[in-house]
């Protein structure tokens, strides 16, 4: 009883902490922490009410609240505040580079870095530059950048995911990177050590499941995030995680040593080293972090002769982490590890428990060898159950989706990351020592990765695998869910009347897939301007009719993704055209997300040019049964109410002028004209009738060489449509507002209001 009250106050300290730590840098301005800390210590008195271990309850709360502010508070000023006179500022600085470079989806390339300056602590930030510099860790940098804070100007506190790995600015170089010395080669060994295995990881296995072992044993994702198709695949469902290193391979990890290493004390002295290299190979992250030091937790209990508790590891190593870095608070590695985690410890056994009691009484279940079975399977779904119960209002809040098929994915998969995580760390290692006996050893983990990447790519196809938070209808079922089956324990209610509300569920998700396409403003004509930032993405539907024409961003966003999710939301299950304007990143680099998630019937797009870009999107339809159309001529589409009309290139030279141009007409007429110039309009103009329009959508984003007033003169539209994000090119520029204005144009623009609609 004494151990389950410890760890009851334990606990309890966690969550006050954590949540004091959670208001201060999420609600309160810089100051305002430290008044709350002594607000929180002033009322700890309120105690005295109560009596016994209620009264020690309370001091707790109080108390470690006013603890969490106040250090909240201390670590901003001592460490952080010294980087804010950098935000928005030219400076040329010192850093000593902690990572290898990451070459950016976009262009350029990323690295981590800590600035040194004197007076000052050492600050952590991210540095974005363009010429390709062979840097490593432990070099030492010279470089002159624009900084920008990453934990919010102006002393309002906004978390960012780079504050969380404690990167508390980002820098821009303007000019070349100077490499001026090295050191700490003991300090960032883990790093270089972690970049070995990687390498040889790509050379022990496949093209095909290479990329995937990295990101699976050492965590390098640069190359899986490149294919968006197999990362949609994973994400939709609902494994990612088993490429995001964290708790689970931390698990995977000691699981395995402890199968080699029988004596605990022996355990405890090679088992320690082995996970701290293990956490600082994957950069310390804090859901693995948390992992690590719950592990060095249970493992010590033993030496100590302490019970191995988990829920008092989980709350000790979540009170270090936090004390550590306050603002890992706001990492989604962090908060989705402690929350499966939990709801692993909390819910795992008595699911587990439920099932089994309602197998008792069958026959089957009896018999040795099914028994046997079905408890291997039971025993892993309350597992993925209890995951994924807390976890799945954070995945709808900060990714804004729901994977219905994960307990299925998780359930096929799991076993066999498993047994891929440590054999293939097994391979990486014998590689090193005989690259034979090592591609020896990677063979039967090749399978097992085919097997779980084929599992993601056949479940991710299935209709409504994923559901969009996007959809009220989808948030109240979600809340459905979760308040039954909360209340069901509480009521004490057996297995067996799970059975109704779970068919009761299944049923409403049913009726509301049926009737999202019929809800208000869901039908009719309507031409959607997606905000996907410095892209383009526009959406037509006409009854049941879809079209698409583009999808890609320059600015970080996954326009495969946003388009989907506003499909799905729509209640819209395939594209019946999908049209191209032409082959640059900034208006296809989501196509293949894209793909990966909905059925395409027919893909419209100019002559190939000969790029790679272009010839994977053809390989793409083609390998996905999609009709591809060539637009070497006029081309005319039926479209419901609408009819398409493409017309082919009109320009020469740069890409840009050898772009299809798109007219619809019907209840809502449109031109768009891709990323061609003043030129090319003026030759459309020329060689086609275009008629009177009520839609432009602005020409290469609003550049001051597209949207001539020829063009505007000529089509006369009504509303212009402008689809721009973050970007260094100036979009869109004050002269094409002007000519806009000038013409009495309607500007609508997607930076300034998000997705832009027009329906009738």
């Amino acid at each position: 009883m004494t151990g389950v009250t410890q760890m009851r106050k334990l606990m309890t300290a966690a969550f006050s902490f954590t949540a004091a730590i959670f208001i201060a840098h999420h609600f309160l301005p810089y100051n305002w922490p430290l008044i709350c800390a002594a607000i929180a210590a002033a009322a700890s008195p309120l105690g005295l009410l109560f009596y016994g271990n209620k009264r020690i309850r309370v001091f707790i709360i109080f108390l470690t609240f006013a603890v969490g502010f106040a250090w909240s508070w201390a670590f901003t000023t001592l460490f952080i505040a010294p980087s804010w006179h950098f935000h928005e500022e030219n400076a040329s600085v010192t850093a000593v580079v902690t990572d290898f470079p990451t070459k950016r989806a976009t262009r350029g390339y990323r690295v981590d870095v800590v600035i040194r300056q004197e007076g000052t602590p050492n600050i952590g930030a991210r540095l974005f530059y363009f010429n390709e510099t062979d840097l490593g860790p432990g070099d030492v940098i010279k470089f002159t950048a624009n900084f920008r804070r990453t934990d919010g100007p102006d002393g309002e506190q906004r978390m960012d995911s780079l504050s969380a790995r404690g990167a508390f600015l980002t820098a821009f170089a303007s000019g070349n990177i100077e490499i001026v010395g090295s050191e700490g080669a003991l300090r960032f060994f883990p790093k270089r050590l972690a970049d070995t295995i990687a390498n040889m990881i790509g050379r022990l296995f496949p093209e095909d499941v290479s990329h995937f072992m990295q990101a699976l044993l050492v965590g390098r994702r640069d190359g899986l995030f490149r294919d968006t198709a197999l990362n949609a695949s994973l994400s939709a469902a609902g494994i990612i995680h088993v490429v995001s290193i964290s708790g689970m391979h931390v698990s995977f990890l000691m699981s395995f040593l402890a199968l080699i290493v029988k004596n605990k004390r022996l355990f405890s002295v090679v088992g320690i080293p082995v996970l701290l290299l293990f956490m600082a190979m994957t950069g310390f992250t804090p859901s693995v972090t948390r992992a690590g030091i719950m592990q060095v937790f249970l493992i010590c209990a033993p030496i100590f002769k302490r019970e191995r508790d988990s829920i008092t590891s989980l709350s000790a190593s979540l009170i270090v982490l936090l004390a550590a870095n306050p603002y890992s608070i706001a990492s989604v590695g962090l908060q989705l590890s402690f929350s499966a985690t939990l709801g692993i410890i909390l819910l795992t056994t008595r699911i587990n428990a439920g099932i089994a009691e309602a197998l008792r009484s069958n026959k089957f279940y009896k018999k040795k060898a099914p028994r046997a079975v079905l408890n291997f399977v039971t025993s892993s779904l309350a597992t993925t159950v209890g995951a994924l119960v807390p976890t799945i209002p954070l995945t709808a809040y900060h990714f804004g989706y729901v994977s219905l098929i994960a307990p299925l994915s998780n359930l096929l998969t799991l076993w066999a990351v498993s047994l891929a995580f440590p054999i293939g760390l097994v391979a990486a290692m014998l590689g090193f020592v005989f690259y034979p006996l090592g591609t020896i050893v990677a063979f039967p983990v090749t399978f097992a990765a085919r097997y779980i990447i084929t599992i993601a790519r056949s479940l991710a196809s299935v209709p409504y695998s994923i559901i969009y938070s996007s959809n009220t209808l989808i948030m109240f079922w979600l809340a459905y869910i979760y308040v039954v089956f909360i209340a069901l324990p509480l009521l004490k209610a057996r297995a067996r009347q799970y059975i109704c509300p779970a068919c009761l569920s299944a049923a409403l998700l049913f009726i509301i897939i049926l009737i999202t396409p019929f809800m208000p403003g869901m039908g009719g004509t309507s031409i959607t301007v997606l905000d996907i930032g410095q892209g383009l993405s526009v959406m037509i539907t006409s009854g049941e009719h879809t079209a698409i024409v583009d999808c890609g961003s320059l600015s970080g966003e996954n326009a495969g993704a946003i388009a989907h999710e506003y499909l799905v939301g729509s209640g819209r299950t395939k594209i019946d055209i999908m049209i191209l304007t032409h082959f640059h990143a900034d208006h296809v680099n989501g196509v293949e997300f894209l793909f990966s998630r909905i059925y395409v019937s027919a893909l419209a797009i100019p002559e190939r040019d000969g790029s790679s870009i272009a010839e994977n999107i053809i390989e793409l339809a083609r390998s996905r049964g999609t009709d591809i159309i060539y637009v070497t001529e006029v081309v005319s589409v039926s479209f419901g109410e609408l009819s398409l009309t493409l017309f082919p290139p009109v320009g020469f030279g740069d890409e840009n002028e050898r772009g299809l141009t798109i007219l619809t007409q019907g209840e809502i007429s449109m031109l768009i004209t891709g990323d061609m110039n003043s030129s090319s309009e003026r030759a459309l103009l020329r060689m086609y009738d275009i008629p009177d329009i009520d839609v432009l959508i602005a020409g290469h984003h609003g550049s001051r060489h597209s949207t001539s007033n020829e063009l505007l003169a000529a089509v006369t539209p009504e509303i212009a449509i402008i689809s721009v994000g973050r970007n260094s090119f100036g979009h869109p520029a004050g002269e094409v507002i002007e000519r806009l204005e000038n013409h009495s144009v309607i500007i609508y623009r997607t930076d300034l209001m998000g997705h832009v609609r027009i329906r009738r």
